[in-house]
């Protein structure tokens, strides 16, 4: 098993380094100045160095730095200044970067305490009632809204302002249901595997569940759903790598394939002027795949540095708007206009990385103590996880999303993922399933 890992590890490493240096090569073939090349190489390479410690480590290919290291290697292609509106970053931001990684690693390699807390443990007629409970609430939250929508969405999918529309006539705190039905399937198949629910009545509530989940078209509710029932598939069923590389390669070539389907792009080569235009390059030689991260990726960094530099330009403090923000929306406070936050430093709608939060509220100090406790939360999930507490899958799973949204707004500090942790706690407690591998 060892061999086998390592033999798979030095696959892994050669593969990334030549396609950094396969990305390199196509950044000097496009006159990227040097300066930009050297920041690329240099984060990428250490964005190498901290996946091949997550492997020793962890002894896994998906673990809490694994998955973190993704974002080091987008942060590392941002360097690049294709778009126009990019520009080199204030030094605070580079401050504010590198502390937030280098506190998270660090943390990241501690070993920590993994028996969940014993806080409340219910009957499994309690817990199988209060997944129904959940699935029965989204249901007439969703009839709800159709009757205010005055249609069912998925019937007006090829309305282009169904979704817009949607989404502004959302019932407040009773929507919650909805974003719960993620959890769903994978709460349903843990009980199903632990004997506390029947077969019959898990398709039942998936049946449901699938339903409501197609009228809002939620892709983040979707990853977040497939990335929960994914890890516990695996909780309970051995898995073939190789298949799941190939299946996640697959859906990734799929969300392209939708994307330039959805523009109805003749050729490639449109659809890439397309996407020049959208990220606003005007070198014509940038190809489609370039143009893309440099819209979703890189340009994310580019929203941090400006949110950065407003903040400091008029020392504003948040003093914990952005780290309580469910808080806020379980009292409507934004919404009856008790708080209200700055345009320029609104981090979900300018979607400038997870980094942004714990520095709008508590400036350094805050992005070193939070990443922290992100770290410590990631570890210690994980560690569950593998330590075969089935109330580690979903938190696993939560830190997985977290971790991989991170490139865009900081999930940690939303009300999907903090009702996610209790109704776990409830619904699936930390019971052992089999021994400790």
């Amino acid at each position: 098993m060892v061999n086998e890992l390592m033999v798979r590890s030095f696959k892994s490493f050669f593969i990334i380094l030549l396609a950094g240096a396969i990305i390199a090569a196509r950044l000097i073939q496009l006159e990227v100045p040097v300066d930009q090349i050297y920041y690329f190489s240099g984060y990428y390479c250490f964005a190498v160095m901290v996946f091949a410690i997550s492997i020793l480590r962890f002894g896994d290919f998906i673990n809490p730095l694994s998955v973190y290291s993704i974002f080091i290697f987008l942060l590392s292609y941002s360097f690049v200044r294709f778009a126009n509106t990019q520009s080199e970053y204030y030094f605070k931001t580079r401050l504010i970067l590198n502390l937030s990684i280098l506190t998270y690693v660090c943390f990241a390699l501690v070993d920590y305490k993994v028996v969940p807390v014993a806080v409340m443990r219910f009957t499994s007629r309690v817990r199988r009632n209060i997944l129904t409970g959940v699935v029965v609430a989204a249901f007439c939250t969703f009839l709800a809204e159709c009757a205010l929508f005055g249609y069912i969405p998925i019937l007006n999918i090829t309305s282009q302002d169904v979704y817009i529309e949607t989404n502004a006539k959302l019932i407040p705190f009773l929507h919650y249901f909805i974003v719960l039905c993620a959890f769903v399937p994978t709460w349903g198949y843990l009980l199903y595997k632990q004997g506390d629910m029947s077969k019959k009545r898990m398709y039942l509530l998936n049946a449901v569940t699938f339903f409501i989940l197609l009228n809002y078209l939620s892709r983040q509710l979707y990853l977040l759903g497939g990335i929960c029932f994914l890890l516990a598939y695996m909780f309970y069923n051995r898995v073939n790598f190789r298949k799941l590389l190939r299946t996640g390669i697959a859906i990734v070539f799929m969300f392209l394939f939708m994307g330039y389907l959805k523009f109805n792009s003749d050729t490639t080569d449109s659809f890439s002027h397309f996407m020049r235009l959208v990220a606003g390059i005007d070198n014509e030689n940038v190809s489609l795949v370039e143009s893309t991260f440099t819209e979703y990726s890189s340009k994310r960094f580019t929203a941090l540095d400006n949110m950065v530099i407003y903040k400091d330009n008029n020392n504003y403090t948040g003093y914990g708007i952005y780290t309580f923000r469910p808080l806020l929306s379980l009292f409507l406070l934004e919404k009856t206009g008790v708080i209200e936050k700055k345009e320029e430093l609104d981090s979900e709608k300018n979607v400038g990385t997870y980094v942004i939060d714990p520095y709008l509220d508590y400036g350094l100090l805050g992005t070193v103590i939070l990443n922290a406790l992100y770290a410590f939360l990631s570890v210690r999930y994980y560690k569950q996880y593998k330590g075969k507490y089935s109330e580690g899958v979903v938190k696993f799973g939560i830190i997985m999303f977290c971790l991989i949204m991170g490139m865009f707004v900081n999930y940690f500090n939303t009300m999907l993922i903090w009702m996610g942790f209790v109704f776990n706690k409830f619904i699936i407690y930390g019971k052992v399933e089999a021994e400790p591998n």
